[in-house]
């Protein structure tokens, strides 16, 4: 009995591990949720990223830049100020980050202009999948385009812990739940 509980406790600790190391590796692609605007960002030493951004696309970007963009919603431009509402996110393992949001009023159906940002010390580096979206809603138009974007640089130490954490803590979950020999 006791030799089938390691190596079922062995097995599941191999499909953590197997399910990190995946997870942690998933290549970058975009997708577009709703349909219903054009608009482009152009990192300063980087990629170009569209609203109609392959699927198969790996996008890797800096961890701080300045970059350019534009778009524009398909509707007729209103007669005098509408609401607007949008933004960009980050989805993260344990919650998320706004890079910039734009609620507001304007009687404007496009945009153009710079925006630096500098991600945050607690988003990962150098461990690909981190799906971003972008959404602008106006008149009751919505677009929604999601990407999956690599950050550049190393996991860093702050990864390397947590993974050290995470398999010890599964050895000791696996450890109290192992019959013990009695003396």
């Amino acid at each position: 009995m006791q030799l089938k509980q390691r190596t079922a406790s062995l097995m599941l600790l191999g499909t953590m591990v197997a399910f990190l190391v995946i997870g942690l590796g998933t290549p970058a692609h975009g997708e577009v949720i709703d349909p219903g605007c054009t608009g482009s960002v152009t990192f300063t030493g980087g990629p170009t990223v569209t609203e109609s951004q392959s699927l198969d696309d790996v996008v890797i970007v800096p961890e701080a830049d300045t970059v350019q963009y534009t778009g524009s919603i398909n509707i007729d431009p209103p007669s005098e100020p509408v609401e607007i509402n949008g933004g960009i996110d980050v989805r993260l393992p344990f919650g998320g980050w706004t890079v910039v949001s734009w609620p507001g009023t304007t009687e404007l159906t496009e945009a153009s202009g710079t925006y630096a940002y500098t991600v945050p010390g607690f988003v990962p580096r150098g461990t690909g999948g981190l799906e971003v979206t972008a959404t602008h809603t106006q008149q009751g138009e919505t677009c929604k385009v999601a990407v999956t974007m690599a950050l550049e640089g190393d996991p860093g130490p702050a990864a390397l812990i947590g993974a050290t954490g995470t398999i010890v803590m599964g050895f000791a979950t696996l450890g109290a739940g192992i019959r013990k020999k009695v003396a």
